[in-house]
């Protein structure tokens, strides 16, 4: 596997590495056992300190998220996180949603079976496009699985720190239905007490950053999408919570 450069030096990321996310993944605590595969779960040395004791992170999200067509330590969850010092796991998965199974059978509610085992500090989810096709022909069954999704998160985690984001448009201009699995997800975050990121669409008018089927970001593009989203997220001060037992 590929190390990507760190820019700059001091930035870094730790991830979980595949044994110990296998161990916490089929711990059984959840009536889904969710075992994604090892690109869920790369692993990085990018100026790792052993023994450091970085905040933990975890993300919920689809091909974009795990970094589809890019080395996958590019993905910008990746580059979030070692933008912002976490030791983060990503538990995304090609195809997922929260209507729709993954490349794996699985939906964001396995994710999140996975993520409540993990008992990260902190866990991004992001909207996808993978729930449009439902959103558009049956917007309630979107509103509720997102919902029921972060409530039992929230309830299973009660002092992890949530955030949501938007799903991730191409280079032109997000459809309507857009909205629906947007605000299904705002709603849920900002109902349990969690973040929301108004980042708008990264890819905008920006195809150069786009893989040629004009869906899922190059690495010039997933670095620029990982640059905005820590930026957010630095920019509303928002903090992992204290690690507890």
């Amino acid at each position: 596997m590929t190390t990507r450069a760190v820019r700059p030096s001091r930035l870094r990321v730790a991830l979980v590495s595949v044994a110990a996310a296998a161990a916490l993944l089929l711990a059984g605590c959840s009536t889904t056992v969710y075992d994604p595969p090892a690109t869920s779960r790369p692993t990085s040395s990018r100026d790792a300190v052993p023994g450091s004791e970085l905040p933990t992170a975890a993300v919920i999200g689809d091909s974009i998220a795990i970094g589809l067509g890019v080395p996958a330590t590019d993905a910008w969850p990746l580059i979030a996180a070692a933008r912002l010092g976490w030791n983060l796991t990503d538990f995304a998965e090609s195809g997922a949603g929260f209507t729709r199974p993954g490349v794996n059978s699985h939906r964001f509610d396995d994710q999140v079976s996975a993520v409540i085992r993990l008992r990260p500090q902190i866990v991004i989810v992001a909207a996808t496009i993978n729930d449009a096709a439902t959103a558009q022909t049956a917007p309630g069954t979107v509103i509720t699985a997102t919902r029921a999704a972060i409530d039992r998160m929230a309830t299973a985690l009660p002092d992890t720190t949530i955030i949501g984001m938007g799903a991730v448009w191409g280079a032109t201009a997000a459809p309507a239905v857009a909205r629906v699995m947007d605000d299904a997800l705002k709603g849920a975050v900002l109902g349990v007490g969690g973040h929301w990121l108004s980042i708008g669409q990264t890819f905008l008018g920006r195809a150069d950053l786009m893989q040629p089927d004009g869906i899922h970001p190059n690495t010039a593009g997933q670095a620029l999408l990982g640059e905005a989203v820590s930026d957010a997220i630095a920019k509303a001060e928002i903090r992992p919570r204290p690690a507890s037992g």
